[in-house]
């Protein structure tokens, strides 16, 4: 049983695995915060967003390559040494609830605003954290196989997304293109980057697919060009499909674009949209769930306990942010966070990897 925790999982399996993490609720609200910014070339904004990401991974990817088989918990502590190595192991843990908490007070706050305008707050993220528990607790190879059976509704959200060409669009409103600037559009590939995170299970789950590493940095990539032109479509469908002074003002415009598509046999398109998008936004914290329950432990039994007690602390910080009015700082804080966790510190043990002596791929025959 102690083995359960390191099950492969394959290829295909990896690659949704990455997109299924990335794809959360962030998307919703994107096009008005990158118009706001980068106006009618915010879908450009979103292509250059994918540009970093795909720099970074290829950080990712010479750095996995140096040790094939650890996890980045495990290259921390072989590097730093074991008493640096799990204290930023734990700063990692912490860190990783602390983004499940604010994603799970997010979407909370939108069922309350959407669908659920009574139900309490504790109930909605009781509901939530214990889905997501009853699925991070397993073995990768289970957590992957609903991944997978799951993204089948990606196809099923863009056919709904078409339905938005039934109104009137104005293609107008992307024209002239560039007309931000180059400042503007960089400006907003920033705000882009954030909600296209979840790439970074590719530093925990990468040594637990099968097989040879050879193709990996192409899996990597793939899944990459998918998210990023995935955003860029949504960000495109609602730039022509609403006014630049209309995105300005509501605040989840994907959503927006659908409420007034109504058929015979289907109305409020914007409620059937957002039923589906709760697999999406919930398999993303299971991936966080994930992570932090890997970075502090190796084993099957230990990484269930360390899961479970996140998941209570994820619990207890959602439900208190969930009691303010404004989180603007905390995800200030976060972002912060993100570029010291996800981007500083890999890109450090990479360069660092070049000073260790006499280095050998760790499990290479």
């Amino acid at each position: 049983m102690e083995a359960a925790v390191n099950l492969t999982i394959s290829k295909p399996q990896f690659f949704f695995l990455i997109i299924k993490t990335q794809i959360g609720i962030g998307l919703l609200s994107l096009p008005s915060e990158t118009e706001r910014i980068a106006k009618g070339d915010s879908w450009i904004s979103v292509i250059w967003a994918g540009v970093m990401i795909q720099l970074l991974l290829i950080v990712y990817w010479q750095l996995l390559k140096k040790f094939p088989n650890h996890t980045l918990s495990e290259i921390i502590v072989r590097m730093l040494g074991p008493y640096v190595g799990k204290a930023i192991n734990v700063i990692y843990l912490a860190f990783f609830i602390l983004i499940a908490s604010y994603a799970s007070m997010l979407y909370v706050r939108l069922l309350n605003t959407w669908m659920l305008r009574i139900t309490p707050v504790w109930v909605l993220l009781l509901l939530i954290i214990g889905t997501c528990l009853y699925l991070a607790i397993d073995n990768l190879r289970v957590i992957a196989r609903f991944f997978v059976l799951s993204s089948v509704l990606i196809g099923v959200l863009l056919l709904i997304s078409i339905l938005n060409f039934s109104n009137e669009v104005h293609f107008t409103n992307i024209l002239p293109i560039g007309q931000a600037g180059a400042t503007q559009i960089f400006t907003g590939s920033e705000k882009t980057f954030f909600a296209m995170l979840g790439f970074e299970v590719t530093l925990y789950f990468f040594a637990q697919v099968e097989g040879n590493h050879k193709g990996m940095f192409r899996i990597m990539t793939l899944a990459n060009c998918f998210i990023t032109l995935f955003y860029a479509y949504f960000v495109f469908i609602c730039l022509i499909g609403l006014s630049p002074k209309v995105l300005e003002m509501v605040s989840e415009p994907v959503l927006y674009i659908l409420k007034g598509l109504s058929y015979q046999l289907f109305d409020r398109i914007d409620l059937i949209f957002l039923t589906i998008w709760i697999i999406p936004m919930s398999v993303t914290i299971v991936s966080y769930l994930c992570m932090a329950g890997k970075s502090l432990s190796h084993k099957q039994s230990s990484y269930r306990k360390l899961v479970w007690i996140s998941g209570g602390l994820v619990f207890l910080a959602g439900w208190y942010l969930s009691t303010l009015e404004n989180v603007d700082l905390y995800s200030k804080w976060l972002e912060y966070g993100y570029l010291i966790m996800i981007a500083a510190v890999p890109v450090l043990l990479w360069l660092g990897s070049f000073l260790m002596t006499n280095m050998k791929k760790v499990g290479s025959t």
